[in-house]
């Protein structure tokens, strides 16, 4: 039963439906998203959209948890600030931290605690790492490096701090956006080619919010490789 709950819920809901040019829904999994592109404060559009959800999900006896600000298991603020997304990661590298010190209190041997380290402390510190890393805060990125390095020390060698691993993740997610005419920011990227050079056009920002984000933070590395 829990490997088809997903599914099913999948299927409960798949009645609501609704894209246009501005508006869309994206549903994976149990979780559904409804995104909207609001420019000159005209966001009638979306507001009709949740207001139409609200009213879908409450005559089809489902309880929206108004609270909950978590997506795929990323922790969401109004303010992108990422900073009770880093507590939750906190909490959960610090957890493992204490498994992988068990583990070398039994004499494991430095690759094996090395290998327990990437599948199971890494895996959780840089999960969604490419959505978050150029936007946090400095206190938070200090937290998670210093952690980082206390992993290092039980490993017993120099492990990869925040910056190097979602410098390398943007890089990498950058190049498979290139590569792929089927994903989603493949034409966002592509216009902003340049016609002199081989270098990208950096996009207007005119939030500091925005300019941290993953697109101008990796064609800032793009162009200064």
């Amino acid at each position: 039963m829990c490997v088809l709950s997903p599914f099913l819920f999948t299927t409960y809901k798949a009645d609501f439906q609704y894209h246009s040019e501005t508006c869309h829904l994206q549903k994976y999994s149990d979780d559904t998203v409804i995104v909207g592109c609001v420019e000159n404060g005209q966001e009638d559009e979306y507001r009709d959209l949740v207001e139409s959800f609200v009213s879908w999900s409450r005559e089809n006896l489902l309880q929206l948890n108004v609270t909950k600000t978590k997506f795929l298991g990323v922790q969401l603020d109004n303010k992108l600030e990422w900073s009770t997304n880093t507590d939750a990661v906190y909490k959960k590298a610090m957890s493992r931290l204490y498994f992988l010190r068990r583990l070398r209190s039994f004499s494991v041997c430095s690759r094996m605690l090395h290998m327990f380290y990437q599948s199971v402390m890494a895996s959780t510190i840089f999960f969604a790492a490419v959505c978050w890393g150029a936007g946090i805060k400095a206190k938070d990125a200090n937290r998670l490096n210093k952690l980082i390095k206390k992993a290092g020390s039980v490993v017993g060698c120099r492990l990869a701090n925040l910056d190097e691993v979602v410098r390398d993740r943007m890089v990498l997610k950058r190049r498979t956006i290139m590569e792929n005419p089927s994903h989603p920011l493949h034409n966002t990227v592509d216009k902003l080619r340049s016609s002199f050079s081989s270098r990208l056009l950096q996009p207007r920002c005119s939030k500091e919010r925005y300019r941290k984000s993953f697109l101008p933070s990796t064609i800032r590395l793009y162009n200064s490789s």
